[in-house]
């Protein structure tokens, strides 16, 4: 033992033989439950905040699987495509050309169809797809320039499919705005 602990011990060794004041065991006991119910609260906000944690992380795993997924798959698609139009690529790109565009003039069609209230967002959106358009005639020109470049041809492609997928996700919105005005048009009337 250390000197000084030696002497405190000694100089204090009256106070060590004292029994404790009445009610000292009261207050001990009574603190002790009371630190005890606070342990189990931060334990309890501790395992709370694990099973947040465990959720959020859950979560963020399978929403990043099924990007990932979605994006392998397109992928796959489109190498597949890659590799028809390499094969004999005038004549596919003339193919590939046609059946985009009757696409594309089927999906317009059907917007019209459903856009007869011209909203912001329709206008907004037929913008996009007229710089898309705008892009395309680029990317022709560039093609016509370079020859048979593949990485031209694939970005031609894809700009058809950007074209095709922002008319889909924009009739979808159309027909479900339509459907809303059906029910509201249907309670009204009854």
């Amino acid at each position: 033992m250390s000197d000084k602990l030696k002497k405190f011990i000694a100089d204090n060794e009256a106070d060590f033989d004292q029994l404790p004041k009445a009610g000292h065991f009261d207050r001990f006991k009574q603190k002790q439950t009371q630190l005890s119910h606070t342990q189990n609260s931060n334990k309890n906000s501790i395992q709370i905040l694990y099973k947040i944690a465990a959720v959020f992380v859950l979560v963020v795993g399978i929403g990043w699987l099924f990007f990932n997924l979605g994006k392998m798959q397109g992928s796959q698609e489109f190498a597949s495509s890659q590799n028809t139009i390499n094969t004999n690529s005038t004549n596919e790109l003339a193919e590939a050309e046609y059946f985009f565009n009757q696409q594309v003039d089927v999906k317009k069609k059907e917007v019209m169809l459903f856009a007869s209230n011209n909203n912001e967002a329709t206008s907004q959106i037929m913008k996009e797809l007229e710089r898309l358009e705008l892009q395309y005639i680029d990317l022709k020109e560039e093609l016509a320039i370079n020859g048979d470049n593949e990485q031209i041809i694939n970005a031609m492609i894809e700009n058809y499919r950007m074209r095709l997928s922002v008319l889909e996700k924009l009739l979808e919105k159309l027909k479900k705005s339509n459907i809303t005005k059906q029910k509201h048009h249907e309670n009204i009337q009854a």
